[in-house]
């Protein structure tokens, strides 16, 4: 239903004979051109509620979990099923939205049997804490299927569990015949995904440097990386100060769940509590994105009340740029070197490792344990086919189908499988607060932001207007007395007596066809008559 093609907005439905659950509920960010739209979330409207058994969750990143409230306002009686330090990020979101759905936690260990359907945890690292791969079986274990869309293949994780490749192995034989659906994120990538370990020794170069204010941004979310710095910082001897709600969200609930060891909560400062004060000092600073309203920006536009950069500060970028955001970050780092401050990123030190497997990681983990047939997921179109593609090539004994949002997968007890494509549904818009917005007038909104409006307010009894106008240029006011003297002739020669609608949608045309002459482009208009 979301996440194939594209990556955001994950969320898979699975039928069996005994009911449906469905596999994450994300949101995905749009893209510039959609004109201050808040974020996308699948098309829920197809979920047939009487069957529906629960909702698992993978995960606690926005992809993932962001479209829950809107899932939960829709369906408020389902359960939602997820690890314990990802539903205290989902809590919180409920409860801003006073929404009360009922929770179940589950760990590594469990099996959650929907009626039948057995549904088996795989803990797999990556770059958030509690993630995990599902193993799903029918009762004879005809058919098994791993399902992980987000993970990395670290086998030597020092702040995490290793990846369990040992259940899957152990699973896969328990099944007559298996599927696997396998993150694409960094299918393109040749070579291996570095260990969060590996950065560590760069970290610590830069923070155990003379420079007595560090900022570094990163992911929130990635919380092991941020304990690592936490850590670090304290052998360095630099207070912490976490800059943003997102980081501090995130640490505190780290924090509650012991996946910050060795600091503790009075060892975590807030900018207000350090403001005017000198000594060495570490700000994690959240919004590494550049997003509009992010503590990073502020801070890099030199909008903070707390820290203003200057000439000695380093800034540091533990984080990687998501395409699409280039420009905004290269407008950041040029503000962060125009106030005098030093930008460090992942091309001068080794300080950011991706949480998804390259090319030698999938082979790694395949060689293990091959399956029956591979579904690459979790990425772009062109993504999922060149994952398909270096599928075939390595493993050219094992099928390989690419599928797209609202493909259909389907597996009988003969061990057969087929794919069916159902009618795409589009992603809904939100906006505000949290509202659905048609993309009719998101149109709308692109052709007001491109060409401009004008507002005609007209009463032919009286032969009174009024026009104005917003978004042209400011020269064009000029023509505002020739504009209502056009649109009188108009009315006097043609469009008095006319009823209404014909009379507003002459107008609106020959005011649009003036601007045509005039400016070159034809503005929004919209034409209201009083009388």
């Amino acid at each position: 239903m979301g996440g194939v093609g594209e990556i955001g907005s994950n969320m898979t439905l699975i039928k069996f004979h005994e009911g449906d659950i469905i596999i994450d509920c994300g949101l995905l960010f749009p893209y510039e051109s959609f004109y201050d739209i808040n974020y996308l979330v699948p098309d829920m409207d197809s979920i047939d509620i009487s069957r529906l058994k629960g909702l698992v969750i993978t995960h606690g990143h926005e992809d993932h979990i962001g479209a829950l409230t809107h899932f939960i306002e829709k369906y408020p009686t389902v359960p939602i099923y997820a690890s314990p330090f990802t539903l205290d990020l989902i809590r919180r979101k409920t409860e801003e939205r006073k929404l009360n759905p009922t929770f179940v936690t589950y760990v590594m260990d469990d099996v959650l049997d929907f009626d039948g359907l057995l549904v088996h945890p795989i803990h797999v690292t990556h770059s958030i804490p509690e993630t995990f791969g599902l193993f799903l079986t029918d009762p004879q274990k005809k058919w098994g299927a791993l399902y992980i869309s987000d993970f990395k293949y670290d086998l030597e994780a020092s702040h995490e569990a290793p990846f369990d490749i040992q259940k899957v192995k152990r699973l896969v034989k328990e099944c007559e015949k298996t599927a696997f659906f396998i993150d694409s994120t960094n299918a393109l990538v040749p070579g291996k995904t570095a260990s969060e370990n590996d950065l560590l020794p760069d970290l610590e170069k830069l923070i155990s440097g003379k420079e007595t204010r560090l900022f570094v941004t990163l992911f929130a979310s990635n919380v092991h990386r941020i304990a690592s710095i936490c850590r670090l910082a304290k052998k360095h001897d630099r207070k912490i100060i976490l800059m943003g709600r997102s980081v501090e969200h995130y640490l505190r609930t780290g924090l509650k769940h012991g996946y910050l060891p060795g600091v503790g909560e009075d060892e975590l400062w807030a900018p207000i509590q350090v403001k005017g004060e000198t000594g060495r000092m570490l700000i994690i600073v959240s919004g590494c994105q550049g997003d509009f309203q992010s503590a990073f920006r502020r801070l890099s536009y030199g909008e903070d009340a707390t820290f203003k950069l200057g000439t000695g500060d380093r800034v540091i970028f533990s984080s990687k740029v998501i395409p699409g955001n280039e420009k905004q970050i290269a407008r950041i780092m040029n503000k962060i070197t125009e106030a005098g401050a030093e930008v460090v990123t992942a091309y001068d030190y080794h300080i950011h490792a991706s949480g998804h497997p390259a090319q030698e990681d999938l082979k790694q983990m395949l060689t293990q344990q091959l399956p029956d047939v591979y579904f690459p997921i979790h990425g772009e179109s062109f993504f999922l086919k060149r994952h398909k593609e270096w599928f075939l090539n390595q493993f050219p004994g094992v099928p390989s189908e690419m599928i797209m949002n609202w493909s259909e997968v389907s597996f009988d007890s003969n061990g057969k499988w087929k794919i069916t494509q159902h009618p795409p549904q589009e992603p809904v818009l939100i906006h505000g607060r949290g509202l659905p917005i048609e993309r009719t007038q998101i149109s709308q909104r692109r052709k007001m932001a491109c060409q401009g409006t004008v507002f005609i307010s007209l009463d032919r009894v009286r032969g009174i207007i009024n026009v104005s106008t917003l978004g042209l240029p400011i020269t064009a006011a000029e023509l505002l007395p020739k504009v209502r003297e056009f649109i009188m002739n108009k009315v006097r020669t043609d469009l008095g007596s006319r009823q209404e609608d014909y009379a507003r949608d002459q107008i609106k045309i020959a005011t649009r066809q003036f601007y045509q002459q005039e400016l070159g482009y034809k503005p929004v208009t919209e034409v209201h008559l009083l009388s």
